[in-house]
């Protein structure tokens, strides 16, 4: 049995999946790094202080119990555990893409982790899911929308969106209750509320809907594992062939 070890932080998790499938020749041990994220930056050229305060002493017990069920359902995974500073060194450092990220490359996730383990990244890459999910269909459209990456305009991208998707009656927002009261007030449109128990929970909901909506953000990259319809708001610092997020599928939209 091999293990895996990943630091941090969720979407950058659920994007290491994709190689983990393709890697996984023999039984695999994820194992889940506690609060090891400032370390694990710090070996490959970042400062710690320059983790976002949100994700500073990733990942947590709590994130380990949420992503629990998650990773027990993928037929990949063997074997789901912590691992600890301290602890013997995993077979598959999951980490090593942060080094490729920090080498200047420009493009998405899973083309990083791809490099990082010398694999060959075909197009036939970007319209593989590679997670597996028990659909919740719940409404037709599903909306996620967190606080970072953000379009400086976004806010009127999305009360045009949420207006001509009738979000009140088609959609419901999953995320924290900041982020959804933060969206209501954004858009004036009274989209109702899922809250879920695990992150298991949130994918079963995002396979279940017809439509994606959001940002950068742990909820995009359950979409983009599962290989859904979506609408993604991008930051503009670079251009858009160069995002981490960026997959060139048919369908995504970009705004």
């Amino acid at each position: 049995m091999k293990i895996y070890r990943h630091s941090g932080t969720l979407g950058d998790l659920i994007y290491s999946l994709a190689i983990v499938k393709k890697m996984a020749q023999s039984d695999v041990y994820y194992k889940v790094a506690i609060n090891n994220i400032e370390n694990c930056v710090s070996q490959y050229g970042y400062r710690p202080d320059e983790v976002a305060p949100e994700h500073r002493g990733r990942f947590t017990e709590q994130d380990y119990e949420w992503l629990l069920p998650l990773l027990r359902r993928q037929s990949y995974i063997e074997t789901v555990g912590k691992w600890y500073q301290g602890d013997v060194e995993p077979d598959v450092d999951l980490d090593r893409f942060r080094g490729t990220l920090f080498r200047g490359f420009e493009g998405n996730y899973v083309q990083a982790y791809h490099i990082a383990f010398n694999l060959p990244f075909m197009m036939q890459d970007y319209d593989t899911p590679w997670l597996e999910a028990d659909p919740i269909e719940e409404a037709p459209i599903v909306v996620s929308r967190t606080f970072r990456y953000r379009d400086p305009n976004g806010d009127v991208i999305w009360r045009d969106i949420a207006t001509d998707s009738n979000l009140e009656q088609n959609g419901i927002f999953i995320g924290t209750t900041a982020e959804h009261e933060d969206f209501v007030r954004a858009t004036d449109i009274k989209i109702p509320y899922r809250p879920v128990r695990d992150f298991k929970e949130m994918m079963d909901i995002i396979a279940g809907c017809n439509l994606f909506l959001g940002n950068q953000s742990f909820g995009y990259s359950l979409a983009a594992g599962l290989g859904k319809d979506s609408v993604l708001e991008t930051i503009k610092i670079k251009p858009l062939q160069n995002n981490e997020c960026y997959f060139p599928r048919k369908n995504i939209q970009y705004f």
